[in-house]
């Protein structure tokens, strides 16, 4: 049976509300924290349910749990700014996300209109003013009325099944870009620059292991977990920041490990892979090699080691431009 046609799970809510999570987790959002003035106090915190609402009037929306202890002082606050988040902002959305008393303090800001914090870096500033609240279940919905907006140039952070991700051109994208005709896109594309070789290319090979990840059941937050702990152990937050992974994502897959007994966790906090866990990593390990090993077939060993040295050293030096 195709493993794309069979669902990874399915049910019903009221049956499995980690699993519905993961249902609505396969729609993209983008990343925002919400900031705000009250009193004396700043308040911030990372949000992926922001919307658009109306152009005319200028109306956006976002939501926030019944239980959050922030909800008070966001409903009598009067206002909030959204702040969308940059591509290379994760590290931003994790500290707003967590329980850390001061996320101001490392986070430069500047005050808006009506005090609520803009965070420097993002890619879009909307300062609203409270609207509307409406019911929404376990959630209250905060409508706001846009009164300033600001955009700057930059990509936008993505949260998508359980983790983080960013905007890559669709390669039918970069072939209308190229003018070219679909049996010769691959060509074509590597005569342009290393970075639509790059997009291109990571793309296709993730579309090639999308099948194979799928028929070993695994969803992408387990394999990069299964990949940071192999070689020692991690703490959430550690496993949070190094595989790019959502918060409440990242902590349901590993509750769902160790239910599983691929996992334990020490009196530190820190996991660790169990037997059974260490033999299914390499499993993982030995599906991945052959993958690449069968692209890679006809690749020489003198190219191959070339691209591993011209890839390393653009890795370097993107993160020494970015830091």
């Amino acid at each position: 049976m195709n493993p794309l046609m069979t669902p990874l799970e399915a049910g019903s809510p009221a049956d499995d509300g980690r699993a519905f999570r993961r249902s609505l987790g396969q729609f993209a959002t983008g990343v925002t924290v919400i900031t705000a003035r009250h009193g004396e106090q700043w308040l911030g915190m990372t949000v992926n349910s922001f919307a658009a609402l109306s152009l005319d009037p200028p109306l956006v929306l976002w939501s926030i749990r019944r239980e959050s202890g922030a909800l008070q002082a966001f409903q009598t606050a009067g206002h909030f700014a959204v702040n969308v988040l940059a591509a290379n902002q994760v590290a931003l959305s994790n500290r707003f996300a967590s329980s850390k008393a001061d996320k101001f303090g490392a986070t430069p800001w500047t005050a808006g209109v009506h005090g609520a914090p803009l965070l420097h870096g993002a890619i879009g500033h909307l300062e609203c003013t409270l609207h509307e609240v409406v019911e929404g279940g376990d959630h209250l919905l905060l409508v706001g009325r846009v009164e300033r907006h600001a955009r700057f140039g930059g990509e936008p952070l993505l949260f998508t099944q359980g983790r983080y991700a960013v905007t890559q051109e669709h390669p039918e994208a970069l072939q209308a870009d190229a003018g070219a005709a679909p049996v010769a896109v691959a060509h074509d594309v590597s005569r342009g620059t290393i970075l639509r070789l790059l997009h291109h290319t990571s793309n296709r090979m993730s579309q090639a292991f999308l099948g194979h990840r799928l028929a070993e059941g695994l969803s992408v937050a387990q394999f990069r977990i299964y990949g940071w702990l192999r070689d020692q152990a991690h703490t959430a937050e550690d496993l949070k920041r190094l595989a790019y992974l959502g918060g409440r994502d990242a902590d349901d897959t590993l509750a769902g490990l160790c239910e599983q007994g691929q996992l334990t966790r020490d009196d530190a906090g820190c996991y660790h892979l169990t037997p059974a866990g260490r033999e299914r990593a390499q499993a993982i390990v030995r599906h991945v090699e052959a993958f690449e090993a069968e692209l890679l077939q006809e690749v020489s060993e003198a190219d191959l080691a070339a691209t591993r040295r011209v890839l390393g050293l653009l890795a370097e030096r993107t993160a020494r431009s970015v830091a």
